[in-house]
């Protein structure tokens, strides 16, 4: 069955790439150009044959990261984006190939005024001079997804109009389907090795590029991070005009200030600058649990007296509080230099897909502590290496974060990358340390521990209500032969004996349980009482003591039968 269930999704996905031949011919050519024709030629379309009839016959050239990057910034949005998208996934492609794709720049022309108002037009029903004051028709920037113009409402507010590349929508959803073809392709040649679920990076991208393509979510992701920061007088969040906010077009208020890339050269105090930009990020990253997926430095402005302004909210993470009390556990241990716990954890939080060897994984994670903590005080501590490194083994394990820890990992690597780059005043892991200290003393604090006392008292009320009935209900399939178990596992002589002797004291451990609950219900009986409790009540304890110790016993004695 799952060899007709991968022919019928590769069958549903050639009907889409046959209707957009012309791009997968495009897509096909440019990678032939780049010498990289050969990592598809094998592939066959129906009606179109094997893709090597459109790659010309070549020598296969090495894919290095270099020649890669400039073959997707010549294939367009969609597989700029994919790089992007894997740029923060060490695991799946390496760091030498995730460093490259960090890299990544829209550097693209601007398309002309004239689509602009076709689209503003089309999201408003009204032309861009009608429905503002002033618009500047030449881009204050552009890139592949969109470009930005500069206009003012007619109530005086300066603001950044954000209009999306006309069809780029739809394109880019071209190109997801040919991705996905492929990937699917790929996916069932390579049945049984494992390395990377194509299928599953192509269905993180569609994901990610659905939230970028679509305006609305990005205004709503910028009011919530504007809500976080509301009490911060030295960090800005462009205000949203929801008024003039569509799928297609964005527009929110105009911040005036320098890429934080050029604020040294303009006479700022990079000490603040750095100590606010920290403060940001640890809040984000730490506190909040909402933080900003790609606060690259084209992103942070520094405006007058030092505040900082934070833009585009594209693409953003939300941790759980789960998932903040893990991170948070595994900062606190790295200051620790406790392994076990960091290894621990992340063996805990993360996807195993197979078996692990969890001896050999927690060796790895002592040695990696070695190489990069023991010895060194936390401000010598490189933590982008230590993530980088950790994100490595565990994939080497068969251990993978899902891809939110990791966002949150490139990020946090992201915020240490661009401190030491343009801010050496200030100690990223330094003012990283308080906010890890407070999270553990409010994780332990007694309201807290009260909280999570509470949550698992009710969690087991719940449960234990419901478990005389699915108690009941496994011992009438006990007696009637309805209860089966299944098991895959091949007899060797003497597995018998022990699973007869398990199965056993699986019995006797429900009858203990019910012996219990049934002993506990029957307090409130009437009638005679026997050491102060009703008879029922006594003589059930007592069976169930009596059952207890036989259990006991059995576990001690595992070589004879009882």
């Amino acid at each position: 069955m799952p060899i007709v269930r991968r022919a019928a999704d590769v069958a549903l996905g050639t009907a889409q790439v046959v209707k957009d031949l012309g791009r997968l011919r495009e897509i096909v050519q440019i990678l032939s150009k780049h010498g990289l024709g050969w990592l598809v030629a094998s592939i066959e379309v129906p009606g179109v044959g094997m893709l090597r009839r459109i790659a010309p016959d070549q020598s296969p050239a090495q894919p290095t990261p270099e020649r890669i990057c400039a073959v997707v910034r010549e294939l367009g949005p969609t597989f700029v984006k994919l790089g992007q998208v894997l740029s923060t996934r060490d695991d799946l492609v390496g760091e030498a190939y995730a460093e490259a794709f960090s890299s990544l720049q829209d550097a693209v022309t601007e398309f002309p005024y004239e689509q602009v108002q076709q689209q503003i037009r089309n999201a408003f029903g009204e032309d861009p001079e009608t429905l503002f004051a002033t618009i500047d028709p030449v881009p204050l920037a552009a890139a592949s997804i969109a470009q930005v113009h500069r206009a003012t409402l007619k109530t005086g507010e300066e603001v950044a109009v954000k209009v999306q590349r006309p069809g780029i929508r739809t394109k880019i959803q071209t190109d997801l389907s040919i991705l996905d073809f492929l990937a699917r392709q790929v996916d069932a040649q390579l049945t049984g090795i494992g390395v990377v679920d194509f299928s599953g990076v192509v269905a993180m991208l569609r994901r990610s590029i659905a939230d970028e393509t679509d305006f609305r979510i990005e205004a709503s992701n910028t009011e919530v991070f504007a809500e976080n920061f509301k009490d911060d007088p030295n960090i800005v969040i462009p205000a949203i005009y929801k008024d003039y906010v569509s799928a297609e077009v964005l527009t929110l208020e105009f911040i005036d200030g320098v890429k934080i890339k050029a604020a040294r050269e303009a006479g700022y105090d990079m000490h603040v600058v750095g100590e606010r930009y920290l403060a940001a990020a640890f809040q984000m990253l730490l506190e909040d649990g909402d933080f900003h997926g790609d606060l690259h430095p084209g992103n942070v402005l520094v405006l007058p007296n030092e505040r900082l302004g934070l833009l585009d909210f594209g693409m953003v993470g939300r941790l759980t509080e789960d998932m903040r009390t893990d991170l948070i556990a595994i900062f606190f241990a790295l200051q620790r230099r406790d392994y076990r716990t960091i290894a621990r954890i992340y063996w805990e939080l993360a996807i195993k897909p197979g078996q692990v060897d969890y001896t050999a994984w927690e060796t790895d994670v002592q040695g990696l502590m070695e190489r990069h903590i023991k010895g060194r005080s936390m401000a010598d501590v490189d933590i982008a290496d230590f993530l980088a490194e950790l994100l490595q083994k565990a994939s080497k394990h068969g251990v993978r974060a899902s891809p939110l820890y990791t966002m949150f990992f490139k990020a946090l690597i992201t915020t240490e990358g661009l401190a030491k780059m343009l801010l050496p005043e200030v100690d990223p892991i330094g003012s990283m340390q308080p906010y890890v200290e407070r999270m553990v003393r409010e994780q332990y604090s007694p309201d807290r521990l009260k909280a999570e006392a509470f949550y698992f008292v009710t969690s087991f009320r719940y449960t234990a209500r419901r478990l005389p009935m699915v108690l009941g209900q496994l011992i009438a399939d006990f007696q009637e032969g309805r209860l089966r178990l299944k098991s895959i596992h091949q007899l060797e002589p003497g597995d018998a004996i022990r699973l007869e002797r398990q199965v056993n004291r699986v019995v006797l451990a429900i009858v203990f349980v019910g012996l219990i609950l049934g002993s506990s219900i029957a307090l409130d009986a009437p009638g005679p009482k026997l050491l102060g409790m009703p008879v029922a009540a006594t003589l059930g304890y007592v069976l169930a003591g009596g059952v207890f110790g036989a259990l006991f016993l059995a576990i001690r004695r595992s070589r004879k039968l009882w």
